[in-house]
């Protein structure tokens, strides 16, 4: 599983919303500070099979995240 980590709830719920539209299954998750380089404290869960994909939706809907973690 891969994780964007996010810097709000809001944030992760966009995002979600975005990739869930893009038919990417996604949920929105609690992080551990100690997981995020910024220590965001939120991220969005996806399958890495979908990364390419879900980057370009987060970008193109102009959604920010700090970093893609592999879990």
């Amino acid at each position: 599983m891969c994780v964007a980590s996010v810097k709000s709830m809001t944030q992760a719920m966009k995002a979600k919303k975005a990739l869930l539209n893009a038919y990417i299954d996604a949920s929105v998750i609690k992080l551990d500070a100690d997981l995020s380089k910024k220590g965001c404290s939120y991220g969005v869960k996806f399958d890495c099979v979908n990364l390419y994909a879900a980057e370009n939706t987060l970008l193109k809907n102009r959604i920010q995240y700090n970093q893609i973690i592999n879990l």
